[in-house]
């Protein structure tokens, strides 16, 4: 397993992201929702393939009266994974995600605790019997292939500890020193289980953060910024909300370049980067569109609201200084383009529409805030 080293987590996450999904953007909750979706589709059919596929040895095996009892869970099982292997959504969550999870736990779940009590009675020492004693493990064992975060990883296991305990009470046998050995292998395969999830999840964020952030700002690059912007338009359209756009451009960059070298220009940007990240908030869209241009998507916002969100950017810009190599301070302003997008406007045609009014701040003697007219 690869080794990660502390300053990893700086760059590519915090502990935050792996303890919960609270700071995941929607778009990374989708692909993860997707990814956990797509594994307990194909898990669903093999277990409920495999599962019907077993009854004739417990009937061959099995006596009366646990023959009955256990081919009849067995179908019930059967039929509730392929049920679950069949529920697709066209739109991945993570709602409905977890909710899979969720069943694909208490199927088995249930599927185990019915077992027992139905060979409760079975003093056979067969291996077909004592092979149903092994599930709880089975279960937290299969937990490590989906990208969880901590606090799903525990509720996972946890739930599977439910289960063997809820069990174990049933036979009556939860204070006997087997059980807590029991215990004991369940909680060590949970935490090597635990661990196996986050180093997914660890991965599947590093991924995701060097194909869809700059480098240098970390905000989205241009083309994760299109697909964030197409989904927020058909949400706005959906909803009926305004969706308007901030192009900036930050003025005379390449003077800045050429006089203070381009690790001065880096802290610029990286600067400007830390502007938007403080003025704007959680739901705008930020972005390093392309050089020194930045782009901000707002859904929910119409223009007036966008034009005044432009200002504050604009006027919180204008009093910052970054310094130079040498140390000399280096000042910085930006121009500002808005523009609101059409009901049935495509992505494309927004864009065209705020880059022309970014010509015109910039036209205009810089260091402004130009608006898009609905016409272009």
């Amino acid at each position: 397993m690869q080794r990660i080293h502390p300053r990893e987590w700086l760059r590519y996450g915090s502990l935050a992201d792996l303890f919960t999904a609270r700071n995941h953007s929607p778009d990374f909750n989708g692909a993860r929702a997707e990814r956990i979706a797509l594994r307990i589709e194909v898990l669903s059919l093999v277990a409920g393939l495999l599962t019907l596929a077993w009854i004739p040895l417990d009937l061959l095996f099995l006596a009366e009266p646990g023959r009955t009892g256990i081919v009849s869970l067995r179908v019930g099982a059967g039929l509730a994974f392929l049920l679950l292997a069949g529920w697709r959504h066209r739109r991945h969550d993570l709602f409905r995600a977890r909710l899979r999870l969720a069943l694909f736990i208490l199927i088995p779940a249930a599927f185990y605790v019915g077992a027992r009590l139905v060979l409760a009675a079975d003093d056979s020492d067969t291996g077909i019997v004592v092979g149903y004693y092994f599930l709880p493990y089975l279960m937290v064992t299969i937990l490590a292939i989906f990208p969880l975060t901590l606090v799903e990883g525990i509720a996972g296991v946890a739930a599977v500890g439910a289960t063997l305990a809820l069990a174990e009470v049933e036979a009556g046998a939860i204070t006997e020193l087997t059980t807590l050995a029991e215990f004991w292998l369940l909680a060590l395969l949970a935490a090597i289980v635990v661990w196996v999830q986050q180093s997914q999840l660890y991965m599947l964020l590093r991924l995701y953060r060097e194909a869809t952030r700059d480098a240098l700002t970390g905000l989205f690059n241009r083309r994760a910024l299109l697909a964030e912007m197409e989904r927020a338009r058909l949400d706005c359209r959906r909803t009926g909300e305004p969706l308007s756009v901030l192009l900036f451009d930050l003025d005379l960059f390449k003077r800045i370049n050429d006089t203070h070298g381009h690790l001065t220009g880096d802290a610029v940007l990286a600067d400007f980067a830390g502007v938007l990240r403080g003025v704007c908030q959680r739901e705008c869209l930020l972005s390093r569109y392309g050089g020194e241009e930045f782009l901000v998507a707002l859904p929910g916002r119409d223009a007036g609201a966008a034009r005044v969100l432009a200002e504050t950017i604009r006027a919180e810009t204008r009093g910052r200084e970054v310094r130079a190599e040498d140390g000399t301070p280096v000042s910085y302003t930006v121009s500002v383009g808005v523009a609101q997008g059409g009901e049935e406007e495509a992505v494309g045609a927004l864009l065209s529409r705020v880059d022309q009014a970014l010509y015109q701040a910039k036209e205009g003697g810089r260091d402004l805030v130009a608006e898009a007219t609905v016409d272009g």
